[in-house]
C-alpha cells in the first residue's frame, strides 16, 4: 500500500454564530482528511493503495457510507453495532476560535488495528502525542517483523522488508514546552514532523509572528533548534503548515523553502466541469479550513513517493493542492467525472490544478 493513516474518522456537527444554522452529519476526522489528501492523487485502480479505518456504529448515515465507498480506497469498516459512530461538535466562537469536543467515546487506532495489507504500507500518518508516536512506531515495526517471519507470500515479504516512512502530526493540546523533551525523542524516529505554526510556537513556549520583520528568521532558527540536536543519520524534516501563508519546509544543513498556499494563486484555470466550477468562482474560495492540514500531509506523502528522490518541493506542492480541495466546502469535496471521463473534485482536475500551481510558483521564482 502507498499510504495508511492511523487518524480517526469522526462525524462532525458544526455550530456557527446565530442566525446561521449548524451543519450536522458532516464527514470529518484527521484520518479521513489525510486519506482524502492522498486519494486525490490516486484515482482507481491506485485508490486501493490508500488505507484507513472507520469504526462503524449503528448510526452511520447511509449517505456518508456511500461517499466513502465512492472513493474506492481500502477503507476498513470495523463494525461496532453496540455504540454510536464517533461524533464531535465544532463550535465557532465570536473571535473566530473553533472549540472542539467529543460527543461520545472515541476509539483510537494502533498497530493492532492494522490489517495485513496495511502492514505493508510505504508511509504511515500518525496524529498523536510524542510518547504515543514512539509507541506506535515501535508497535508497527514489531508487527511487520513478526509477520515477516511467518509470511509465506514472497511479494508480501518483500514489502515488509522495506523501511516505511513515518509522518507525525502532533496533537494541539500537547504542543507545550513540557512536551518538548518527548518531542525531541520522537524526532529520532520520524521522517516528517508537521505541526502548524501556532502549535510549533506553543511547543517552544514562544509566538512566531510572520508579520514582523524578524518572523521568518525566527522560524528558521526555531527549526534549527528543534531538529539539529537529532543525530545526522536520523535527522527528520520539519514541515510547518502556515495556513493561508502556505508551508515552510526545513531540512537543517540542507535546505529551507517556503511555498505559498494555493489560494494565493488566482484564478483557478484547472476547471473541467465549467458549470460546477463557476458556481464556486468568487473572491474567497476558502469556505472551511477544517481538515486542510491533514489533507496536506496525505498529499505530501504521495508527492514524496511520486518524486522518487525525496523532492520536498514537489511533495509540498502536492500537499498544497490537496489542502486546496479540502477547504473549499464544509466537509469533503465532491467527486465527479468530466464529459471526457476524467476524474474531478469540485469540478476541477487535480492534475490540472497541480500543474497550474507548479507553473505559477516557478514563474514567481518561489
Amino acid at each position: 500500500m502507498d499510504f495508511v493513516t492511523l487518524g480517526m474518522f469522526i462525524i462532525d456537527e458544526i455550530h456557527y454564530q446565530p442566525p446561521q444554522k449548524p451543519d450536522v452529519d458532516v464527514i470529518g476526522g484527521a484520518g479521513t482528511y489525510a486519506a482524502l489528501g492522498a486519494r486525490l492523487f490516486r484515482p482507481p485502480p491506485s485508490a486501493s493503495g490508500i488505507g484507513w479505518t472507520v469504526h462503524e456504529g449503528y448510526d452511520l448515515p447511509g449517505h456518508i457510507k456511500s461517499t466513502i465507498d465512492s472513493w474506492q480506497t481500502r477503507c476498513e469498516f470495523i463494525q461496532t453495532p453496540e455504540r454510536e459512530t464517533t461524533r464531535a461538535r465544532n463550535r465557532y466562537e465570536p473571535n473566530g476560535h473553533r472549540a472542539f469536543e467529543y460527543l461520545n467515546t472515541k476509539i483510537r487506532l494502533d498497530e493492532t488495528s492494522l490489517t495485513l495489507a496495511q502492514l505493508t504500507s510505504k508511509t504511515y500518518h500518525l496524529i498523536c502525542s510524542a510518547q504515543r508516536c514512539l509507541s506506535l512506531i515501535e508497535g508497527i515495526l514489531a508487527r511487520r517483523d513478526a509477520e515477516l517471519i511467518t509470511q509465506a507470500d514472497r511479494k508480501i515479504r518483500d514489502l515488509l522488508t522495506l523501511l516505511p516512512m513515518f509522518i507525525w502530526e502532533p496533537v494541539p493540546d500537547l504542543c507545550k514546552p513540557s512536551e518538548l523533551i518527548h518531542c525531541l525523542e520522537a524526532l529520532k524516529r520520524v521522517d516528517i514532523f508537521s505541526p502548524n505554526l501556532e502549535e510549533f510556537g506553543s511547543l517552544l513556549g514562544t509566538s512566531i509572528d510572520l508579520d514582523q520583520p524578524e518572523g521568518w528568521s525566527q522560524l528558521r532558527q526555531s527549526c534549527q533548534e528543534v531538529i539539529e540536536p537529532t543525530p545526522s543519520s536520523l535527522r527528520t524534516t520539519a514541515v510547518i503548515r502556515l495556513g493561508e501563508r502556505g508551508c515552510y519546509v526545513a531540512q537543517p544543513g540542507r535546505r529551507y523553502l517556503r511555498l505559498p498556499a494555493y489560494y494565493e494563486q488566482q484564478p483557478d484555470s484547472s476547471a473541467i466541469d465549467t458549470a460546477a466550477a463557476d458556481k464556486r468562482q468568487h473572491a474567497n474560495r476558502v469556505i472551511d479550513p477544517t481538515g486542510g492540514g491533514n489533507a496536506f500531509l496525505g498529499g505530501f506523502a504521495i508527492g514524496l513517493q511520486h518524486s522518487g528522490q525525496g523532492n520536498m518541493r514537489e511533495a509540498a506542492a502536492y500537499g498544497t493542492i490537496a489542502a486546496s480541495f479540502a477547504i473549499e466546502q464544509v466537509g469533503v469535496p465532491t467527486l465527479g467525472l468530466s464529459s471526457s471521463g476524467v476524474e474531478t473534485w469540485n469540478g476541477a482536475s487535480v492534475e490540472g490544478r497541480l500543474k497550474d500551481y507548479i507553473r505559477k510558483v516557478a514563474e514567481a521564482g518561489t
